[in-house]
């Protein structure tokens, strides 16, 4: 199995073959089932991944585990070792008592490091325009922020709902590898399409980090996974 890539599966049957502590985290965005719209289904139509059975499993995979669970959701899982705040400027969600919402509980187990817990990130401008092709993408800007304040650059990161890939798109530009698992083979077409366009990993210090270099461009060779925290090249 390659990593640096998104491929097409359950993860409720990817996981399990997943070798255990092979990732420093492990960012989940699976859907709410409460019957959000996606075009051809809700979200109640998809198929159901089992909270606590998720979380164990991730926390097997990754030294750090982050959950974005919606606030009536959230009781579903299983406690939390702490809860991270992500604020959404401008957001035009309601609260339960009638009033906005402008905020999301993103749920955090594990033993790594999390060196901040309150993101930023309006929700508006989540919709970019390559990743107009799935109905709730999580803002790139987001995930951002959540590597950097819980990876390093050649750190490797795992996203078991990937839908749009946005996880996977900020950890190639960011110098960190990835696997994304997508069950739904045309979202994940899209999802690897919008990566190959992806610009290579940002030089925002003036310089390629180890991590990125001989990476310039999506289309380098990929290393192979033979054991998740034992990284070789083809």
């Amino acid at each position: 199995m390659q990593i640096n890539t998104i491929i097409t599966g359950d993860c409720r049957e990817v996981l399990p073959t997943i070798p255990s502590n092979s990732f420093t985290l492990a960012f989940a965005d699976p859907p709410y089932w409460v019957g959000f719209d996606y075009g051809d289904k809700t979200d109640e139509e998809m198929e159901y991944i089992e909270p606590e059975w998720l979380v164990n499993e991730l926390c097997r995979i990754a030294n750090v585990v982050m959950i974005t669970s919606g606030i009536q959701q959230m009781y579903d899982y299983p406690k939390p070792k702490w809860i991270a705040i992500w604020h959404k400027p401008g957001a035009m969600g309601h609260n339960g008592l009638g009033g906005a919402c402008n905020w999301e509980p993103i749920l955090v187990w594990g033993k790594g490091m999390l060196k901040n817990d309150y993101f930023r990130a309006p929700i508006i401008p989540a919709r970019e325009k390559d990743a107009t092709f799935h109905a709730c993408p999580k803002p790139s800007n987001l995930m951002e922020q959540v590597l950097h304040w819980t990876t390093n650059p050649g750190d490797s990161v795992l996203d078991p709902t990937c839908g749009s890939g946005t996880t996977c798109k900020a950890a190639f530009q960011l110098g960190r590898n990835y696997l994304g698992i997508e069950l739904d083979e045309k979202i994940a077409q899209q999802a690897r399409k919008r990566l190959s366009s992806s610009q290579p990993p940002l030089l925002s210090v003036g310089h390629i980090t180890t991590a990125c270099k001989g990476r310039a461009t999506h289309g380098a060779t990929q290393p192979v996974l033979s054991n998740f925290g034992d990284v070789q090249s083809e």
